[in-house]
Formats: structure tokens, sequence, C-alpha cells
């Protein structure tokens, strides 16, 4: 059943969580070109017949018997430490100050490895390439007026990706007016509605909704947030709002308060990535955007999602405990035997303050 796949991945993503806590920030850059390589082999190996695993018309997974994995998931994070990698050296070299090294090669990167995801197709998933680049380009401090210019060049990318499919415009038009379509595209919109109306306060009760049951699509991925309001009312949305909005302080607090660039972009970007796609989930289940079918971080069914997920959230708090504070604090308690209970628990090492790799002397800005 769902219940028992979701639990299995849950007891299988909270170890990735504990590994990801324990990597520090250099393993992660060691990691970068493995995990980016593996991306882009899954991601061609889910477009082959025979591999690749076809669902409604899209080839998006690979079955590996009891578990059907998602490339372009694994991709998300790959590309994002790639990209941050990418732009931490040359930030250390001081070539950032011209287009070329802000654009090459991290956009044509980030247009194949999205390509690949049209070809599934899978619009959705390319939407969270597209938070992740301008996350990275945001927290690289990329001038405005070129940041503008990627902005809005992404932006026309996918409407003229929504216009190519006649399925994907007619979402694009309808959440305009979805109760003139209520029995055909605007269906998914309105029984959201519905189903975030009847659960008024404080909700029917856990588990004593009626609209998961055939009347809202997707229940327990798309739409798991007007769930939610029915059952749990609008004090359960209210709380995934605020428990968003911690990720989103948490997150910058730890970007800001690193020196080094390569976590401060990542840690920036991944925030971005993850608050951005909770924002677009809950904005088409509210009607205030188009469908696009993202899932909501966390809580939306979707292994492999869920594994990257953890694994983000492992990498932010491994990352957050090499803050300079931080690494001052473990240390001393160290030396008086004070080690917390939590970190004794989980056997994890002493954190240590993280120095990037340094430009040689002989390297030359061009």
């Amino acid at each position: 059943t769902q219940v028992v796949k979701e639990a299995l991945f849950i007891a299988v993503g909270l170890p990735i969580c504990w590994i990801g806590l324990r990597l520090p920030p250099r393993a992660y850059r060691f990691l970068v070109y493995p995990m980016l390589g593996l991306a882009l082999v899954a991601l061609l190996a889910v477009l082959i017949p025979g591999i690749g695993v076809g669902v409604y018309g899209a080839r998006r997974w690979i079955d590996l018997g009891p578990l059907q994995l998602q490339p372009s998931e694994f991709a998300k994070v790959a590309m994002l430490l790639w990209g941050g990698d990418l732009l931490a050296r040359k930030q250390q070299l001081g070539t950032l100050r011209r287009p070329r090294h802000l654009f090459l090669p991290l956009l044509p990167g980030f247009a194949l490895t999205a390509g690949l995801v049209v070809l599934e197709p899978d619009l959705g998933t390319t939407l969270c390439f597209i938070l992740i680049l301008l996350g990275l380009l945001w927290m690289i401090g990329m001038p405005a007026r070129y940041f503008t210019g990627v902005l809005v060049a992404m932006i026309a990318a996918v409407v003229l990706l929504a216009y190519a499919a006649p399925y994907r415009w007619q979402r694009m038009t309808t959440f305009l007016h979805p109760f003139q379509q209520a029995q055909s595209s605007g269906f998914h919109t309105v029984e959201g509605l519905y189903a975030l109306a009847s659960g008024g306060f404080f909700g029917v009760g856990l588990g004593q909704g009626t609209s998961k049951y055939g009347w809202v699509p997707n229940a327990n991925s798309d739409y798991v947030f007007a769930i939610i309001g029915e059952e749990l009312g609008l004090v359960g949305c209210v709380a995934v709002l605020a428990l968003f909005g911690l990720l989103a302080y948490t997150g910058m607090r730890i970007a800001r308060r690193n020196a080094d660039p390569f976590v401060r972009v990542v840690v920036g970007a991944a925030t971005i990535w993850l608050c951005g796609q909770a924002v677009i989930n809950i904005g088409y289940v509210t009607g205030l955007l188009p469908v696009t079918g993202i899932p909501l971080p966390f809580i939306s069914a979707g292994g492999t999602s869920l594994l990257m997920s953890f694994f983000v959230l492992g990498m932010l708090l491994s990352f957050a405990r090499c803050e300079t504070p931080a690494v001052a604090t473990a240390r001393r308690a160290q030396r008086r035997g004070q080690r917390s209970r939590a970190e004794r628990w989980l056997r994890l090492p002493v954190p240590v303050q993280y120095a990037p790799p340094r430009r040689r002397g002989g390297a030359r800005r061009r």
C-alpha cells in the first residue's frame, strides 16, 4: 500500500539525512562531479524504452523491483552542488566580474539537464531546476540587469514550453476562471478549493476527510495540501506555512553566517528551491497559480523526492555545524567533556572550521 511505501522511504530517508549530517563541506565538493555524471546517465537511461517506466504518457521513473526511482529528483541535488561549486571557484579566482564567466558553463549545463527532463516530459521538475538556477545566481550576487535578463528568459521559456503542449496551455489559462470549466480542465483546482473550504477553522479531523476518496485528484501527492486543509483546517494550513517559513529563515541564517562562498551559495539556493517549490504547490492548490504537478517538499507522496529532501536537510544541518560560532561552541564543550547527548547518540564528529581551497599563486585571472 501507499502507506507502507512511504514508511519504507522514511525509514531509508532518515539514515540518508544522518549521512548528510556527518559529511563535511569538503566531502560535498568532492562528490560534485560523480553525482553530476550519475545524474546525467540516469536522465538519459530513463528515456530508453525498457529502462524508463511510462506512467500517464510520461517516462520519468526507473524500475528497481519493488521501488521506482525518479532520476530528475537526484539531478536537482547534483545540479545544486555543481552550480555552487562552479560559482564558488570562479568567485575565488575573481573571474565573476565578466558576464561570460557568470553564464558559462552554468547556463548551458542547466539547459542540458532541464532539456532531458522536458523530454520525459516533466515541466514541473523543469521549474524546480529554474528555481535552483535563480537561487544560485541570486546568492552569488549577479548584477541586477543580468539577473533580470535571465529571469525574463526563463519565464519566456516556460511559456513557450507550455504553449507547445495543448494540455499545458489549457492549465495555464484555466486557473484564471476554474469554475467555468469545473468538469474538465478546472476540475483539479475546483475540487481542491472545495476540500480546503470544507475544513473550516479546525478541520473535520485527521483521517476523517472524504475528498481524498475519488474527488480530489492526486490527493496524496500534488493536492496533499488540500487534504491537510480539509482534515486539519486553517490551523493545519497555517502550521505548514509556518514550518516552511522557519525553513526559509533558518536556511538564510545559515547562509549569512558562513563566509565560504560554496556553503553560502548552496545553502541559499537550496532554501530558495525548497521554499519556492512549496510556494508553487500551495499556490496552485489554492487557485493562485496554474497547476504544474510540483510536489510539496517533505509532505507529498513520492519516494525519490522524499529521499533527496532528507539528504538536503542533512546537508543544511552539516553546514550549520560548520559555522564559526558553532565550531567554537562544540570544541569548548569537547574540552569540558560536555558534548550533548544527541551528538553522542548520533555519533557526530566534532565540527571543524571549513577552509575552502585556496587559489594557487601562479593562477592568472582571465
